[in-house]
């Protein structure tokens, strides 16, 4: 076992993925308590220039309609039920860099947004890692097609300016799945660099 992951589930018990099943209960909860686009949780430069700072992390969990709600809940569960038990404290570290590095682009990168909602970009840096881990695991490439897929989706996205998949009440933005995925990436980057420190690291002195 790399250090840094930890194993949830021994022989013989029952694995459950209880931070998926967590915050995918949160996201369904937040869409049908608020309905969708709530003018107090979205990312708004506006408000958040006046100080309602929660909009950084309430934005990613609200969305624009039913569908947006229904793909990126749904994305949520599959990827946390692929990649939960073997990512240990790597899914949330890479929910919250993804969540960091979005905003950061939302807000310097992208100065002419004024509006944002949706979990999209941050589950791509969960898909980034999530891919990472499992190609550290088993080596099959069909972890590599799924991430190439992953980097063509996204790139037809940019260059069309729309999803490919899904048509939302509010314009896609897929830069932000771009920045999503970077972020799971150098989480995975550093997580590995950080677990082979540990295990490889010299002895310099004798037992005391």
């Amino acid at each position: 076992m790399i250090s840094g992951y930890s194993k949830w589930s021994s022989h013989g018990t029952v694995f459950v993925p209880w931070a998926t099943l967590l915050l995918s209960s949160l996201a369904l909860f937040a869409y049908l308590h608020t309905g969708a686009a709530p003018v107090d949780w979205v990312f708004d430069r506006t408000a958040i220039e006046q100080g309602e700072w929660w909009r950084l992390l309430t934005g990613h969990w609200v969305h624009s309609d039913d569908g947006h709600a229904i793909w990126n809940i749904a994305a949520l569960v599959l990827l946390g039920l692929v990649s939960e038990r073997t990512m240990g404290n790597g899914m949330p570290v890479a929910l919250i860099a993804a969540t960091a590095a979005v905003d950061a682009w939302l807000w310097w990168g992208a100065p002419h947004l004024q509006q944002y909602c949706g979990l999209s970009g941050i589950l791509n840096g969960l898909l980034a890692a999530a891919l990472a881990r499992q190609w550290q695991l088993y080596r099959h490439p069909l972890i590599l097609l799924i991430g190439v897929g992953a980097l063509v989706k996204i790139a037809l996205e940019i260059t069309s300016g729309q999803a490919l998949f899904t048509q939302t009440a509010w314009p896609s933005v897929p830069e932000s799945h771009a920045v999503g995925l970077l972020a799971g990436l150098v989480v995975a980057a550093a997580q590995t660099t950080l677990c082979r420190s540990h295990l490889y690291l010299p002895v310099t002195g004798s037992p005391q």
